[in-house]
């Protein structure tokens, strides 16, 4: 088992992908660049390989917007850097929604506790830091485009390092069956070249098959396990939990903080400083190092009043989901169009009134936010075909139209002791027709007859239905 994970690692993957460039390098007069050049941007590439991650919070992404706002978060990573250049470029990664939390701190504390060691071996610590980030060269982008491109193998809209360890890692460890990935062939066929007047990173066509594995594997992770809907309510369960304990252990902040108590005090906990340093509780004066989930479920265990805590522990879930994937969303609400980001600022609040009026208290719904991230960005995954460089749309045009960040809601619902499936599913069904309207409302009109009909086809209908149907 450890020989598996062993060789799914980032810098695993790195060195097999730096390999396949000194080959690459060697057949193309080195991109231009100097051998001692391309060594610097090896090395602090396969260094930014193994620091990528060192920042990820307790419990990895549920947990990371406790590092704070993303803007403060860019003030700091611009003040460890302190390069007028870098901040511009910043500022343009920042337009497109990078970094994300976790990456902004690990850049953050990879400059700030390694410069010094990446300096001594002839590396480039603001590299290291740009590659982590995502934060490619602009202002110097004609004499940089080597650089950009391995910031791309690391950070980039394409098949990077990152994705290829997280793919392969996440298959092996949550132990589905989908596409496999031929790793070293897929490396095997990876070239920079020159495509009208930029380098990018590119791979040769006869690596289709495996393209596609990674792009399957992507798309199977974001729909059935990163956004399957027990995930999502387990991830709200343990964050609530975890902010119940925060304002147990640090009164004085939630109350400081009365819009939002339990984020405030969370963040005391969760915070880049604590990754390296010690914080102290204010309650029992606790001394927390290197704050990690073990901290996190300590102070949830000592919270004697969490109920949230003892719920997300036995795995005994007190809700039902309304729909369970977006398929079935759809089924439901015809009207809804489909691969559309369904991201709307009045979803909570109309679908709230629906579920008060029919008597549902607000502490029995939960209602969240899903994100069903694209695969890649495929315009910038790039093809050797016939020794031409094309784009990958070029081949596969209609891949441009269905790839797309996609915003989505669950609604969880309070069982109320019921434990019977089809009393449950019945329950599902009424609330779905008491919601039909609403989501007319939200997501633009529909014909009725159309809802009517697929909610005739469903079996779910016929159960509530049928003693109706039969007189």
């Amino acid at each position: 088992m450890v020989s598996k994970v062993i060789q799914f690692s980032q810098f695993h993957i790195g060195s097999l992908i730096v390999n396949q460039l000194r080959a690459d390098a060697k057949a193309n007069n080195n991109w231009g660049e100097t051998d001692a050049t391309l060594e610097k941007i090896y090395g602090s590439y396969l260094s930014a390989c193994l620091l990528h991650d060192i920042a990820h919070a307790p419990f990895s992404h549920t947990l990371e917007g406790y590092y704070g706002q993303k803007r403060v978060l860019s003030e700091k990573l611009k003040n460890e850097i302190h390069d007028d250049k870098f901040s511009a470029d910043l500022e343009d990664a920042k337009l497109k929604e990078e970094p994300n939390f976790h990456e902004y701190a690990s850049a953050i504390m990879a400059f700030r506790e390694y410069k010094p060691s990446l300096d001594r071996l002839g590396y480039d610590a603001e590299l290291v830091a740009r590659m982590i980030t995502g934060v490619f060269y602009n202002v110097e982008r004609e004499t940089h485009q080597i650089h950009n491109c391995m910031i791309t193998l690391l950070h980039g809209k394409i098949i990077d390092a990152d994705r290829l360890d997280y793919a392969c890692r996440d298959v092996w460890a949550s132990g589905y069956s989908t596409s496999s990935v031929d790793l070293r062939r897929l490396i095997s066929a990876l070239h920079i070249k020159k495509c009208e007047k930029d380098y990018n990173v590119c791979f040769e066509s006869s690596s289709l098959n495996e393209i596609e594995g990674v792009l399957n594997v992507k798309d199977f992770q974001m729909k059935y396990v990163i956004n399957h809907h027990v995930v999502n309510y387990e991830q709200q369960l343990l964050t609530m939990a975890a902010e119940h304990a925060a304002i147990h252990f640090f009164p004085t902040v939630a109350r400081e903080n009365p819009d939002n108590p339990g984020f405030a005090a969370l963040g005391k906990i969760v915070n880049i400083d604590a990754l390296k340093g010690e914080v102290r509780t204010e309650v029992g004066n606790l001394k927390i190092t290197n704050v990690s989930d073990d901290d996190i479920i300590f102070l949830m265990k000592q919270d004697s009043n969490n109920d949230l805590y003892q719920h997300w522990r036995s795995r005994k879930f007190e809700h039902f989901s309304l729909w369970k994937s977006r398929d079935e969303f759809y089924h439901f609400f015809p009207n809804v169009p489909k691969n559309q980001n369904l991201k709307n600022g009045k979803f909570k609040e109309e679908v709230l009134k629906v579920l008060r009026s029919k008597g549902y208290r607000d502490e029995e719904i939960l209602i969240n936010e899903a994100k069903f991230k694209c695969r890649v960005r495929l315009r910038q995954l790039y093809l050797v075909v016939a020794n031409d460089v094309v784009r990958y749309t070029d081949i596969k045009p209609e891949e441009a139209n269905s790839n797309k960040d996609i915003e989505f809601y669950y609604v969880f619902i309070s069982k109320r002791d019921v434990s019977d499936r089809e009393e449950i599913k019945k329950t599902r069904m009424e609330l779905m027709e008491a919601l039909k309207e609403t989501m007319i409302s939200l997501y633009g009109e529909a014909a009725h007859s159309t809802f009517r009909e697929k909610m005739r086809d469903s079996w779910l209908c016929r159960l509530i239905c049928g003693e109706k149907n039969e007189n």
